[in-house]
């Protein structure tokens, strides 16, 4: 069993592997500024950011690079997570880490995509739009790239709502019928969760991020019942290793 100051060394390999990801993937996304730049604001339209001081463009696109750097570099990080629980598990259950960190990856990055295509158009444009006779509408660089990026952000922990349930049920952490027995709760703290992951605070963005909360929580469930505890499977694996008794007697 690893000691308490090799768990400490570990998990400093593990941030410092991080932290280089992160960087890697900053330097990046500042390389193709322009084309994030672009990309990010097409659901403005017409309307241009506004700035309030000398250095806010800098510090914006600073910023925007460590989000998408961030976003980019998230496969890594997920890893290095599941990678630090790893040895104090089981063969299967190292099994387990391993494809649950593909599928956390590519549930986090579909997150994105959904927030992206489908919920950040619509509710920028109810946003801005909202009593436009009144407000004349300006946005700040800095707050809307934050706005953005907490927003792709939320979601994409949202949709990691599967694989983190099923990788607990096939660890035999939790099982099918605990969670259904605390629904409720789970799907209370889903609503909160979404309510404080969402930067703008709207009904109409909180109700976008919940309802594909709970629905994935749903299939989780459903999914869950066919999913059996890799520990069962090695205490099965250890009794088939065993002698038959008749033979040994015999």
């Amino acid at each position: 069993m690893m000691s308490l100051i090799g768990h400490l060394e570990e998990l400093r390999k593990r941030i410092i592997i991080s932290l280089v990801a992160i960087a890697v993937g900053m330097l990046v996304c500042f390389i193709f500024k322009g084309f994030l730049l672009e990309m990010l604001t097409a659901p403005l339209g017409e309307k241009k950011l506004i700035t309030l001081s000398p250095t806010e463009s800098f510090m914006t696109v600073f910023k925007v690079a460590g989000y998408t750097g961030m976003i980019l570099a998230s496969p890594v990080i997920i890893y290095q997570i599941w990678a630090f629980v790893a040895p104090g598990l089981r063969a299967k259950e190292k099994r387990v880490i391993f494809f649950a960190t593909f599928f956390t990856s590519i549930l986090f990055l579909a997150g994105v995509a959904f927030a992206w295509i489908f919920v950040l158009p619509r509710t920028l444009d109810f946003l801005l739009t909202y009593e436009e006779d009144i407000f004349n509408q300006q946005v700040q660089s800095s707050q809307y790239f934050t706005f953005v990026a907490m927003f792709m952000l939320g979601f994409g922990i949202i949709f990691e709502t599967p694989a983190m349930i099923l990788s607990l049920v096939r660890l035999g952490i939790v099982d099918p019928k605990y969670l259904r027995k605390k629904r409720k709760y789970a799907i209370l703290i889903g609503v909160i969760a979404s309510a404080a992951l969402t930067p703008g605070q709207d009904l109409f963005s909180m109700l976008a991020m919940a309802i594909p909360f709970i629905l994935l929580f749903e299939i989780s469930l459903v999914l869950s019942r066919f999913v059996k505890p890799a520990r069962d499977e090695s205490i099965i694996d250890a009794d088939d290793d065993l002698p038959d008794p008749g033979d040994a007697a015999s």
